[in-house]
């Protein structure tokens, strides 16, 4: 009971310092953690409802604006919640087929390579990307022609107009 009581009184003084536009005081070490709903039933049997029902409800509302905070730390940003795409996460489906598809034909100077990956390319153009798919045409040109600087001119084209907008709007597409 008296656990409940201090998250209860630590509350109340964080609400009333915020109101008041003082910090409140870190009340981390001074506040117990909070007893389970079995643990507070039997701590006060000969308690009045009343008063039960106020702590009860006091230490529910804590514990559920704790949970609400950890689940709101916890829930992702705009580009800080990927389910794909940087470390330690899997390759999104478009960053993956890139490296597989793209990376090592140029990586090798395979020009075939690199204009059949870069046609193939052209058939992901979202509705909206009215450049990605002509872009891609072009790098791929540009690798039939044997120009590398064409190619990466290319690529470098799409990416500069279309990657935030992609990893913004569709950064879990599915590769077609």
């Amino acid at each position: 009971m008296h656990r409940v009581a201090w998250v209860a009184l630590a509350f109340a003084l964080a609400c009333d310092h915020e109101q008041q536009g003082t910090p409140a005081p870190s009340t981390s070490s001074v506040v117990p953690p909070l007893p389970s709903a079995t643990e507070t039933a039997s701590a006060s049997p000969a308690a009045p409802a009343s008063a039960s029902a106020s702590v009860t409800a006091s230490a529910t509302a804590t514990a559920t604006v704790t949970a609400t905070a950890s689940a709101t730390a916890a829930a992702p940003t705009s580009d800080a919640g990927l389910a794909c795409g940087k470390k330690p996460l899997p390759d999104c489906p478009l960053q993956g087929w890139m490296k597989k598809n793209m990376t090592p034909p140029m990586e090798a100077k395979d020009y075939q390579g690199i204009a059949d990956s870069l046609t193939k390319a052209a058939s992901f153009a979202p509705a909206g990307y009215t450049n990605w798919a002509s872009i891609a045409k072009d790098g791929a040109n540009a690798a039939r022609a044997a120009d590398l600087n064409a190619v990466k001119a290319a690529c470098r084209g799409c990416h500069d107009q279309y990657k935030n907008k992609y990893r913004t709007e569709m950064r879990t597409r599915p590769v077609p």
